[in-house]
């Protein structure tokens, strides 16, 4: 009895073949589920867009007299001492970082549910820094946005975005000899003789 040969091209045909149909099957899969429902991820992480929308909604819902929109602005206890002095108090305690700072360029998740206080001064301790928040409110995050920047890119940002909700202009500043990033809206003598307003 004759035994029948067995090919060894036909074989890696064979797997060849199997291969190309589960990599189309596989490509095919994945454009289905791709396309159905892709969000504008530019849009979603835009901190100006995603602040300035939540903001505006704030705006004119509490110029409706809305208390629900109240759930996402906290009142902020300033400092007894004042913000110069409590500058001042950190020149003597930490070393400085130079005046060219502005902290790792990375992306910073802005989690619902947290204030953007808490958030960004999270971040600043992270690098050795002091975020001091003088704003008599702070904002609970009502969705969830990244910002792709600097640390203080970040900060002035989030200074831009409330600007209007206050009635001098909010500004962020870098006080490098104090290891401390400053949001405010009064610029006084010694925030402007020893810090640098961010850009």
């Amino acid at each position: 009895m004759a035994s029948k040969g067995y090919s060894g091209t036909s074989f890696w045909a064979k797997q060849i073949g199997l291969a190309l149909v589960l990599i189309m099957v596989a490509a095919g899969l994945i454009y289905l589920e791709g396309g159905s429902d892709k969000p504008d991820d530019a849009a979603e992480k835009s901190v100006s867009k995603g602040l300035s929308d939540f903001y505006r909604e704030f705006r004119q819902s509490s110029s409706a007299g809305n208390s629900a929109s109240s759930e996402f602005v906290v009142d902020v206890e300033r400092n007894e001492d004042g913000l110069d002095e409590q500058l001042k108090s950190r020149a003597s305690k930490h070393r400085p970082v130079t005046d060219a700072w502005v902290g790792e360029h990375k992306f910073r998740s802005f989690k619902a549910g947290n204030t953007l206080r808490e958030v960004i001064s999270d971040y600043a301790e992270k690098e050795g820094m002091q975020v001091v928040w003088d704003l008599e409110q702070d904002f609970v995050i009502k969705h969830h946005f990244q910002v792709d920047d600097t640390l203080v890119g970040s900060l002035t940002q989030i200074a831009s975005a409330v600007d209007s909700n206050f009635s001098g202009d909010v500004h962020a500043y870098v006080c490098a000899d104090q290891r401390s990033l400053v949001v405010t809206a009064r610029a006084t003598e010694f925030l402007l003789e020893q810090c640098a307003k961010a850009n």
